[in-house]
């Protein structure tokens, strides 16, 4: 037998035991036996379609065998044939004897170790005649093929006969994600250990996130991070607060602590994961290629809500914990003294109040302990103030709503991860249609443009007007109604999923508001299940209509609500917060009418959004209640925070008395004008009612004025755009940010007519590339700093614009015209990745003369372009290659500055550059000789040459080429190695030379 017709074997194998574990514990996976695929495909009627299955099974085998190939290959190449079919055999044995339906297996964190040691007790005896080697190649290919057999069954939609029907009408979809699961998991070398098992584990475990709404089907809901992951903006506290944010990612280069605070929606669990899974496949690109192969511990806080504080042995208790009995005594603090660890921490709010300085000590004695780790901590900022952790060194970062671009990527990312569940081309254009009347929506609503920004709620937005035929909530308290009636009642509905006899709509959000509330009186995030679970009988013991049982109605509510979830084996938590906290806020008025309650710990920051909605689910003598207990306990405190949360409770609530609005209203003249950050957010909550007051205020401390505008802005209504512009045509710096800095929150040409227009400022660094066209409303910004879209048109930029700076994420096309006044232009990827490329088109020529072309890092096609514009200083920085420069056309220009420039042997290549008066060479490893130096006898006044290190500048004909210049005056030299014999008779000549560099 050749090793190829075993490798077979074990990858039908394989596949066959994946589709054993996606049929679960239905009856038909205990009848298998070896005939899985048969017994399936028998379920078919159509006898295509009984052909497409195998078919597809036969794919994924093949996909298997092409993971499996280079082990026997490459780690075994040296391993004699026989041995190496005879380990193989024995693999395959082992899968054949192995029983696939022990209820363990179905666990939804099972993982590669813990299928190979169940499988490996059927087959006991299969390695006894194997040599050590080949002992070592069974034992790495069955674990191998664990890890292959439980994406495969993880990678497919839960089994019914009409899910499997589904599934073959997107067969190439279904094959292209497997083979795109599978290409994420690196192969297993010969000499993987425990670190690798682990970061595999991490990678495989946390890679996904609930994308809200993509359920339409009975395909599953978590999707890769590389689909539902978008990178937001932060303000950085260290520095100045009114300064443009930048990526995360940007950040986190900057130092080995950060906490990142952010409201509730805007993706701080899901950035933990993230660098938690690119961490641990060590693909990271730039700037956080130093991150890659570090060991992430994502410990999130919520699992210790009744328990203590991890120590370090015990951070594999989220991801590992079935291999943790494998773990090297002291691993984890190995990990974590060597510094290759990256601590993530999630969820400072998530534990009661009276336990964060627990935490905070923790934290420290982590800190004091393990100075070489990283660590990223994540919480709201209402639990972590921006010097929480001040002591500890930690960089404060603030998560900022997704800018308009932002908004639409999350929605085209939303939107494909739907087109993949699409069975016909019929419903992929109606999604086209959804998505294009959706996108029109959110550019004209300023209400739905400022609910979009957090991802949550955005893709809440995205499920909503699909569900309700583009119709959409006009605010959030009717966005999350509309969405629990969607989760808890349509969609099974619509999916002819009967639910238990007597457990409709109300009586789920009965259930489900009496968890919630009891999870926040008791300053909880999760709960033991069997906890939840009494808690459930109890409320059913008043429910007599409801049939089945109370496991059958709290196993019904974990798998079909959406809302509910076991984080672990035994214990149970709400998906998302923001969901928690409305439905305890409606148990707390609607169920309870425990006004006092509310008004009793609205001192707490984790009451302070059910306080919130609840004025929206209150009746008007509830909130009348409510508002008014506010207001008096703040008076008799003289604490701020109540009354804050009076006027905070102003968005949700749909109806007030003119009464109770003037006292509040006169009650808010004491925090005006607003003062600090936290009143200026609250304000801003409040909607059109803070508009009214800060129409009317007059801060004067530029304090005042840049809280002043933060809470206008904050509303995202249109209507603040007059309210700003008010403070247009202040003269100070910081205020001049500010406005800058909330240009993102509007439509970019109304804010850019109506308050930008009037600035005096004269440069603009932008945030998002959607703005960029309306920077032709700025009559006074002379220099721009901004990303780049897929096309930049010149010609739309302010026509007075001298210096353009631009950061590129793709392939870009710059487009000229003879108009424009632009002096230098910089183009630079933003990440140096190599692979962007520029090109030049247009109009070029007439009056257009380009001073300065700069680019860094990106590859520029149609360079030739450039000499139509007159450009008279030129730079490059792997951005072109020698023979291309060798083919430009001829080319008056003055100064040349090339770095790191592919295939630079010598200057016949510059031959296009006439009249050269300075030269700078960098980085150009293939420079050998200086052959070409003569044709700039006549205008070369300066030249620096650095880090080349192929040339010999002490050899006799460069020096004698290089003294010989009449009109060069001076020379730098650095990094090239010995260079005295050139400086000497450089100075002998009466040339500058420098030699800073060399020192």
């Amino acid at each position: 037998m050749a090793v190829e017709v075993a490798l077979i074997q074990l990858g039908a194998v394989a596949v066959r035991s994946a589709v054993k574990l996606w049929l679960s514990d239905n009856k038909i996976a205990e009848e298998v036996g070896g005939h899985a695929i048969d017994l399936v495909a028998a379920r078919l009627s159509r006898e295509r379609d009984k052909r497409k299955f195998v078919r597809m099974v036969e794919n994924f085998e093949d996909t298997v065998i092409e993971r499996l190939e280079p082990i026997l290959e490459i780690e075994f190449r040296g391993l004699p044939a026989n041995e190496r079919i005879a380990a193989v055999l024995a693999v395959v044995d082992v899968f054949q004897r192995a029983k696939l339906d022990d209820r363990d297996l179905f666990a939804a964190d099972l993982d590669a170790r813990h299928l190979d040691r169940t499988v490996r007790g059927a087959g006991l005896e299969v390695t006894r005649d194997l040599s050590a080697d080949a002992v070592a190649l069974f034992d790495l290919l069955l674990l191998e093929c664990c890890g292959y057999v439980i994406e495969i069954s993880r990678g497919l939609p839960p089994f019914t006969v009409n899910a499997l029907t589904e599934l073959l009408q997107r067969e190439r979809q279904v094959l292209d994600g497997i083979k795109e699961v599978l290409a994420r998991l690196p192969p297993r070398g010969r000499e993987a250990g425990f670190v690798y098992d682990y970061r595999q584990l991490v990678a495989r475990t946390l890679d996904h996130v609930e994308l809200f709404g993509a359920t339409v089907s009975d395909a599953s809901r978590r999707y890769p991070l590389s689909v539902a992951y978008i990178s937001l903006t932060v303000a950085e506290s260290s520095q100045s607060p009114y300064e443009q944010g930048r990526r995360v990612e940007d950040h986190l280069t900057n130092s080995y602590r950060h906490l990142i605070r952010g409201e509730a929606g805007l993706g701080k669990t899901t950035l933990l994961r993230w660098i938690a899974v690119h961490c641990a496949r060590g693909d990271f690109g730039a700037p956080l290629t130093r991150w890659n192969g570090l060991v992430p511990f994502f410990i999130p806080l919520r699992r210790y809500a009744d328990r203590d504080l991890p120590v370090p042995q015990q951070f594999l208790f989220e991801v590992g914990r079935h291999i943790s009995d494998e773990m090297p005594p002291g691993w984890v603090r190995e990990q974590l003294d060597s510094g290759a660890a990256v601590v993530l921490v999630d969820g400072v709010d998530e534990l009661a109040e009276h336990r964060r300085q627990e935490v905070r000590d923790w934290i420290h004695e982590l800190v004091d302990s393990f100075p070489n780790a990283r660590y990223v901590v994540t919480s709201r900022p209402g639990a972590a103030s921006a010097t929480w952790l001040d002591h500890e060194g930690f960089n404060v970062l603030d998560l900022q709503p997704m800018t308009p671009s932002d908004t639409r990527v999350f929605i085209d990312r939303w939107y494909d991860a739907m087109r993949v569940q699409c069975v016909d081309e019929a419903e992929k254009a109606e999604l086209d249609m959804y998505q294009a009347r959706f996108l029109e929506q959110i550019d004209f609503r300023g209400h739905l443009r400022k609910l979009a920004g957090y991802p949550l709620l955005c893709a809440l937005l995205c499920a909503l007007h699909r569900d309700r035929r583009a119709a959409l909530p006009s605010n959030r308290m009717e966005l999350y109604d509309v969405a629990l009636q969607m989760l808890l009642e349509r969609l099974d509905a619509e999916r002819n999923i009967r639910s238990l006899d007597g457990l409709h709509r109300t009586e789920k959000t009965l259930l489900l508001s009496d968890l919630a509330y009891w999870l926040i009186r008791n300053d909880a995030a999760d709960v033991a299940v069997d906890r939840a679970i009494a808690r459930i009988d109890g409320r059913l013991k008043s429910m007599a209509q409801v049939e089945g049982g109370v496991a059958a109605v709290y196993r019904y509510l974990v798998e079909r609500s959406g809302l509910l979830r076991e984080s672990t084996a035994d214990r149970v938590d709400f998906v998302h917060r923001t969901f928690q906290e409305y439905l305890a806020a409606r148990s707390a008025v609607v169920d309870s009418d425990d006004i006092g309650v509310l008004v009793g710990n609205a001192d707490k920051d984790q009451w302070s959004q059910v306080i919130v909605m609840a004025a929206g689910h209150a009746t008007s003598s509830q909130r009348k209640e409510l508002l008014e207990g506010l207001l008096d306990r703040g008076r008799a405190e003289n604490n701020a925070t109540f009354l804050l949360l009076a006027v905070a409770a102003l968005e949700t609530a749909p109806e007030l008395e003119p009464a109770l609005r003037q006292r509040i209203l006169d009650s808010t003249a004491s925090l005006l004008p607003p003062s600090s950050e936290a009143i200026a957010d609250t304000l801003a909550a409040a909607g059109s009612f803070a508009l009214d007051l800060l129409g009317t205020v007059q801060p004067r401390s530029v304090r005042e004025v840049v809280y002043t505008i933060r809470a206008a802005a904050g509303t995202g209504l249109n209507e603040a755009v007059p309210v700003i512009a008010r403070f247009r045509d202040d003269r100070r710096g910081a205020v001049h940010q500010e406005i800058l800095r909330h240009w993102p929150r509007f439509d970019p040409h109304l804010y850019a007519e109506r308050v930008l227009s009037h600035l005096p400022v004269d440069s603009v660094a932008l945030a998002d590339p959607s703005m960029l066209s309306a920077c032709a409303l700025l009559p006074n910004v002379r220099k721009l700093t901004c990303p780049a879209g897929r096309v930049v048109v010149l010609g739309d930029l302010p026509p007075q614009l001298e210096e353009l700076n631009l950061s590129i994420e793709f392939d870009t096309h710059l487009v000229a015209s003879r108009s424009h006044t632009l002096r230098s232009l910089s183009v630079s990827a933003r990440y140096a990745s190599g692979e962007i490329t520029v090109s030049l088109e247009g109009e070029l020529g007439g009056k257009t003369r380009l001073n300065s072309f700069t680019a860094n890092n990106v590859t520029v096609v149609n360079l030739d372009e450039l000499r139509r514009m007159e450009v008279v200083k030129l730079s490059m920085c792997n951005a072109v290659s020698a023979p291309t420069l060798a083919t430009m056309a001829s080319w008056v220009l003055v100064e040349l500055h090339l770095d790191n420039v592919f295939g630079l042997e010598d200057l016949e290549a510059l031959s296009f550059a006439k009249c050269l008066k300075i030269l700078r060479l960098e980085n150009c490893q293939e420079l050998s000789w200086i052959d070409g130096i003569d044709q700039w006898a006549e205008s070369l006044e300066e030249l620096s040459i650095r880090n080349c290190h192929g040339i010999d500048l002490n050899a006799d004909e460069v020096v004698g080429k290089m003294v010989s210049l009449p009109r060069l005056r001076k020379v730098e030299l650095g990094g090239t190695g010995d260079s005295s014999t050139l400086a000497l008779k450089l100075v002998e000549s009466g040339k500058v030379v420098d030699l800073a560099a060399e020192r």
